[in-house]
C-alpha cells in the first residue's frame, strides 16, 4: 500500500495499526538514511521495510556485534535466520541488537537485575555457558540434541526461546532465563497443529476444554505426534489454577506460543542440568 505520511512516501503493509505503522516508519526511515532507500519485493509488491538483497548477516544487525556474532554463528550455539530476518522491522534482528550488547557488557550483571520480570535469585551471567552465557533461538540443545527435550525441534520447527541467559543465582547454582521478544507483532505464534491439514480431529480444538485435554491428551494432534507439550503439563498441572473462559482449546490460538515455551522451561529444569529456569515475555 502507497501511503503519504507527513509528506513522505512510503509503501507498506496495508492491515497495520496505527502502533505498528509507528514503527515501521521509524525504522524504514532509519533504513533510507543508514543503509539504503531501494525497495524490496515480497509476492510481486514493493515494500520499504524489505531490503533489496539477502545476506548471510541482517543488514540491520548493529555493526559492533557483527563479528563476535559470526563467531557465535561457527559454535555449537549458531542460531536459525528467520525467514524475514532480512526484514527492517524483524523481530529476531531487533532482539539481538537489543540483547547482544547489553549482555556483552561489563556491566550485565548489575543492569539486569534492573528488568522487571527478571528472575529474582539472578546474581551474575554465567560466561562458561552457552555462547559466553548466552544464545539466541535456544531449544535445549546443551542438554539434548535432536528432536529436543520436547520431541518438536527439527529444521522446519520447534519450540525455542528467542534469548536464553545461563546464570548463576545468590547461592551459587546454575539456573537459566528464557525470554520471549516481540516488536511490532499483533499475535503470538498460533497452534499448528490447529492449522495442520494433517489434524483431522480439529472439533476436539473447538470442542474440547483445558482440562478434558489435560486428561485425555490424546485429543491434540501435538500429543498424538509424540510432542511432549501434553505430558509435561500433567506433571505442573497444579501450576495452572483459576477459571479459564476460553471456548475449547485455550493454546489454539496466540497463548500457544507462550504454552510451548513454558513447558520448554518446565522439561529443561526436569533434567536437573539447571536448578531453575525461569520464562519471561
Amino acid at each position: 500500500m502507497e501511503k503519504t505520511i507527513d509528506g513522505v512516501q512510503y509503501y507498506l503493509p496495508s492491515s497495520l495499526t496505527s502502533e505498528q505503522e509507528a514503527i515501521y516508519v521509524h525504522i524504514i526511515d532509519w533504513k533510507r538514511k543508514n543503509i539504503t532507500t531501494q525497495r524490496g519485493l515480497y509476492k510481486g509488491h514493493e515494500y520499504d521495510a524489505i531490503l533489496p538483497n539477502k545476506a548471510t548477516i541482517p543488514a540491520m544487525l548493529y555493526e559492533p556485534i557483527k563479528p563476535l556474532l559470526e563467531e557465535m554463528q561457527q559454535s555449537d550455539f549458531a542460531y536459525k535466520l528467520h525467514k524475514f530476518a532480512n526484514h527492517a522491522v524483524s523481530s529476531q534482528t531487533a532482539c539481538i541488537n537489543l540483547f547482544m550488547p547489553l549482555l556483552l557488557s561489563e556491566d550485565a550483571d548489575r543492569i539486569l537485575p534492573l528488568i522487571p520480570g527478571r528472575p529474582a535469585d539472578f546474581c551474575k551471567i554465567a560466561r562458561n555457558k552457552l555462547f559466553r552465557g548466552f544464545c539466541f533461538e535456544y531449544w535445549g540443545q546443551d542438554i539434548k540434541q535432536g528432536t529436543g527435550v520436547l520431541n518438536d525441534h527439527s529444521s522446519q520447527a520447534g519450540t525455542d526461546a528467542d534469548v536464553a541467559i545461563a546464570y548463576y543465582d545468590k547461592e551459587d547454582k546454575l539456573c537459566l532465563w528464557l525470554i520471549e521478544h516481540k516488536l511490532s507483532e499483533k499475535e503470538f505464534t498460533m497452534c499448528g497443529a490447529y492449522k495442520s491439514k494433517a489434524n483431522r480431529n480439529k472439533h476436539n480444538c473447538s470442542q474440547c476444554d483445558f482440562m478434558s485435554i489435560a486428561k485425555e491428551p490424546q485429543k491434540c494432534h501435538y500429543h498424538k505426534i509424540e510432542y511432549e507439550y501434553w505430558n509435561i503439563l500433567k506433571k505442573n498441572l497444579e501450576r495452572f489454577q483459576g477459571l479459564i473462559e476460553i471456548e475449547g482449546c485455550p493454546f489454539k490460538n496466540g497463548l500457544n506460543q507462550l504454552w510451548r515455551n513454558q513447558m520448554l522451561a518446565f522439561a529443561l529444569q526436569e533434567t536437573g542440568v539447571y536448578h531453575t529456569v525461569t520464562f519471561s515475555v
